[in-house]
């Protein structure tokens, strides 16, 4: 059974954002929910709610939003996108193509037997995947839940939450026959979604959902004081079903918990989301692989920098000591060139790096300045990333586990989430449009392969995405170039390998990597080799640039591996050395004569700018060695 849209009535919108309107799917007391096509012919649910939000209310309903962005595609619909037409909120989706349980139940009646354990596992798997995010579904019932050809998925988590948090109301939030007793008055959390989802899978079994519906009076009445009407379920199901539907929140299992015991055996906790997955999935549907863990594409040892950058953005992370769960190292923007005016000599002011005692040290006419910070320094804190404000300065929440790298000028946002590790189809990309406030979630490389590392052209007009093969080679399969005018992709395979990357050549048309032979490359953006150079020791993940010595590209000179060697890139001849003192690291460049460094202490770190002579210039960045270890700090052009 697939979903057919209804035809567009003459107010509703032709486009919403990149995406063209096809047609209504339905409509409720949020809004109205569109069929929606991207340019690139895939399909998506487009939400746009009923009204517009005032500013404050506003900021709290992206925030929302933003958390349920971070739950792990295991049988949910990943939010992909957010953004206001005309004033209005609208939340893009994954379309599942698959009517919605309560359809199904209306037009043929309960589940039975093999059908009705897949969605009760599959639905739990999504609500134990929704609360691994610290999110709280608040409306979890049969008009939620869609029957895809994959399998069962949950839709909407988060929203009601974010309305809440907009413009919080004395109603209800949630459907009274599947709210908890603590919803009617006005609590609920993760043992509350259980609740809602024993009363969904009861409906699903019988028709009915296990108090009745009808008079909200006598329904609350039977809620709080009845014992629900379970029919003939049985076993295992009955069993947690009913430990589900308990009268005390305290009393109820949580989702995990719940999951592994229909699962029937022991699983290991990183693979509870994936076994879930599968075990939900129709006999014909290929399998979900298990979500995989965190790699280091770039190891260093720790207190080192670990980084990219250069000119037009740079990327600097110290070597962590201890790695959040997150989709490899922070992305690593870098530049075709440093800026053309050089950095100031002296900093005339301080800002601090927010949940952090990190200070960078700026000056207002510097070419370059910090766009956005990335990291964790306390875990609880969800290694929040925060994106400044170019009118205020300010630094402003963007996202937990997100990678957020700005483009030259300022005018894209581009991120990078942790929930691509848990995918096996295909990766995605955030791409924030300032101008317009447009956000979007683009499709980038297919599985296998994960495309955590970033870095924009020089002019801003190009994104460049390392395409690495898992994280156990750390080694590459190729690239993805991404117009974010256009919002196209392009992916291209190579098999070079190799642990470098890709970073961007001379210009926008050309990229540069070194090969798991060694060979540095320069390559076309259709992968065609342009030019090769043999013997210039380890590749230093810093794009070509402009310098006083000229154009070149940088690596470990191979007689003293501490300084760095410039080679010209279109001759392969060393135009100079630049000598480096211990516990100091080539990161890129500033402008033509000077190039970012990281210098490691013992308790405190720095990131300064320095000479083509090694000699320090100016501090542009310091703070306790094991916060900088932590924390990815980005500068772009202004």
């Amino acid at each position: 059974m697939t979903v057919d849209p209804r035809p567009l009535l003459r107010d509703d919108p032709a486009q919403v954002a990149s995406y063209r309107v096809v047609g209504r799917l339905g409509e409720g007391g949020q809004g109205v929910v569109y069929l929606g096509e991207s340019p690139g012919g895939e399909r998506v649910a487009i939400k746009v709610l009923t009204r517009a939000l005032e500013a404050d209310a506003r900021a709290g309903f992206t925030k929302e939003i933003e958390l349920a962005r971070r739950v792990k595609a295991f049988c949910t619909a990943s939010v992909l996108a957010t953004g206001e037409l005309d004033g209005v909120p609208y939340v893009i989706s994954e379309f599942v193509d698959g009517p919605s349980l309560a359809r199904v139940l209306a037009e043929r009646g309960p589940l039975r037997q093999a059908e009705l354990r897949r969605l009760a596992i599959g639905s739990l798997t999504a609500l134990a995947a929704i609360h691994q995010a610290g999110v709280v579904h608040r409306d979890f019932k049969p008009g939620n839940v869609l029957l895809g050809r994959e399998g069962p998925r949950v839709i909407d988590f988060g929203i009601s939450r974010a309305l809440d948090t907009a413009e919080p109301q004395d109603d209800l939030t949630g459907t009274p026959p599947y709210m908890a007793p603590e919803q009617f008055a006005g609590g609920g959390g993760p043992p509350a979604d259980l609740f809602s989802w024993a009363a969904t899978v009861v409906c699903a079994a019988t028709g009915a959902p296990p108090f009745g519906s009808g008079d909200l009076p006598a329904l609350l009445n039977r809620v709080l004081t009845a014992e629900p009407e379970l029919g003939d379920l049985r076993g295992d199901l009955r069993e947690v079903v009913a430990g589900c539907l308990a009268k005390d929140p305290a009393a109820r299992p949580a989702a995990s918990a719940a999951l592994l015991t229909l699962l029937g055996h022991p699983v290991q906790p990183q693979r509870l989301l994936a076994e879930g997955s599968r075990s939900a999935a129709p006999p014909a549907v290929t399998t979900v692989p298990p979500a995989r863990r965190a790699r280091r594409l770039w190891p260093i040892a720790a207190g080192a920098a670990a980084v990219l950058l250069v000119g037009a953005a740079v990327a600097i992370h110290l070597g962590r000591t201890a790695d959040p769960p997150v989709s490899g190292p922070p992305a690593t923007p870098q530049s075709a060139e440093p800026s053309r005016r050089p950095m100031s000599s002296t900093a005339t002011t301080t800002a601090t790096i927010p949940g952090t005692k990190i200070k960078v040290h700026e000056n207002p006419a510097d070419p370059l300045w910090v766009t956005s910070a990335y990291g964790g320094v306390e875990p609880d804190a969800g290694f929040p990333a925060y994106v400044r404000d170019p009118r205020t300065g300010e630094f402003t929440y963007f996202g937990n586990f997100q990678t957020p790298v700005v483009s030259p000028r300022g005018l894209y946002v581009a991120a990078t989430s942790s929930t691509n590790l848990a995918r096996s189809d295909y990766n995605t990309l955030r791409l924030v449009t300032r101008a317009t406030g447009e956000d979007v979630e683009l499709r980038t490389a297919d599985k296998p392969g994960d495309t955590p590392t970033m870095a924009w052209s020089a002019d801003g007009a190009s994104l460049l995405l390392t395409l690495w093969r898992s994280e156990e080679s750390g080694e590459t399969l190729g690239f993805v170039t991404v117009d974010p005018a256009t919002k196209s992709v392009r992916t291209r395979r190579t098999d070079f390998g190799g642990e470098s990357g890709y970073l961007w050549g001379a210009d926008a048309s050309t990229l540069m990597t070194q090969g798991r032979d060694g060979t540095i490359r320069f390559v076309g953006l259709d992968g065609s080799v342009l030019r090769s150079f043999r013997d210039k020791g380890t590749l230093v993940k810093a794009s070509v640039s402009t310098t006083r010595a000229g154009t070149v590209f940088a690596t470990t000179c191979t007689e003293t591996s501490r300084d760095v060697c410039l080679w010209d890139a279109v001759t392969g001849a060393r135009k100079a050395v630049v000598p480096l003192a211990d516990g100091t690291t080539f990161n890129g460049w500033l402008d033509d004569r000077h190039f970012l460094a990281t210098v490691t202490g013992a308790r405190t770190s720095r990131l300064v700018m320095a000479g083509l002579d090694g000699e320090t210039v100016r501090v542009l960045a310091e703070g306790p060695a094991a916060q900088l270890g932590k924390v990815a700090l980005w500068w772009s052009l202004r």
